[in-house]
């Protein structure tokens, strides 16, 4: 598990002294570049920072004409969550995965009376009353309180869920993202998104894991990059380019374990998401804020 960053200047500093390098003939941004290469491809997520547009600082994310810009520094979206307005509440939002998902709603004006769709309103009506599919359609498209009535009675309507952080469940809200934005079928309003970013220090330099087997294989990194083009070249050995490949091929998978080793309180809430006497599938409507509590049952009977 990884519990602190450090600077990538460290490894550089390492880099410089272990070969004996001339800062005139490598330029610091190179290596700055490899050693963001090198945490990308050891690829464990603990290695990335944490941020929640609309706190610590950053701003929502504000829908305009459908779409928003996605945040700059943005790695991976972990959730995302829709709201009206900038107090809340907020809406988890699920990803789009119709095949008309994509792009901006054209705006038509229609002359005729807007059908109901929603399918699950429509069968509740028919249970509740007895009625036909025609009959139950007709009463929630004339009948206003009726359709108020009926769309209260089922989960995930607004009133129902709320959740921490004032967020509501809902699953009636969708998103896609495209390069640079993400795109909703609503014309405004606010996103709350949890996404991962590079963390980086008060100089702009990406910080990486304060672990000895990252800088070690970061270091590895860079040292095949740099080697590479003489290697390629015939200037120097089979034996020297393959030594730093290998080493970082070791240390690559060794740093990759450490990130990922869970410690004993990660333990505890994985267990407690595996053991369930009852699947709870629905998590996801309340960001996974329970997921790692134990699950409690109550025996009416006693």
């Amino acid at each position: 598990m990884i519990y602190k960053v450090a600077s990538v200047k460290r490894v550089i500093a390492k880099v410089f002294t272990d070969l004996q390098l001339q800062e005139g003939d490598h330029r610091i941004s190179d290596l700055v570049e490899y050693a963001g290469e090198a945490v990308k491809k050891i690829g464990a997520f603990p290695t990335l920072l944490t941020k929640v547009t609309g706190k610590g600082g950053l701003a929502l994310l504000e829908l305009s004409n459908y779409q928003t810009r996605l945040p700059s520094d943005l790695t991976a979206i972990n959730q995302v969550a829709y709201s009206a307005s900038t107090s809340g509440p907020f809406y988890p939002m699920i990803y789009g995965s119709g095949s008309f998902d994509h792009g901006v709603p054209t705006e038509v004006t229609s002359t005729t009376e807007p059908t109901v769709s929603d399918h699950a309103i429509v069968v509740l009506a028919m249970n509740l009353y007895n009625e036909s599919y025609e009959t139950a359609l007709a009463r929630i498209n004339n009948n206003a309180v009726s359709r108020a009535q009926l769309e209260a009675l089922l989960p995930g309507t607004v009133g129902m869920n709320t959740l921490r952080d004032n967020t509501s469940g809902s699953s009636d809200y969708t998103y896609v993202v495209t390069p640079g934005y993400i795109k909703t079928a609503l014309k405004t309003g606010y996103i709350m998104m949890s996404y991962q970013a590079v963390p980086v220090d008060s100089d702009g330099y990406p910080m990486i894991p304060d672990d000895e087997s990252f800088e070690e294989a970061i270091y590895w990194y860079i040292n095949m990059k740099i080697t590479y083009p003489d290697w390629k070249m015939g200037r120097i050995r089979d034996a020297v380019y393959y030594d730093a490949r290998n080493s970082w091929n070791f240390y690559r998978k060794q740093a990759y374990a450490h990130a990922m080793m869970p410690n004993v309180d990660q333990l505890e809430s994985i267990k407690n998401a595996w053991l369930r006497l009852v699947p709870e599938i629905n998590e996801h409507s309340g960001g996974f804020s329970t997921l790692a509590s134990p699950q409690v049952i109550y025996n009416q009977n006693n």
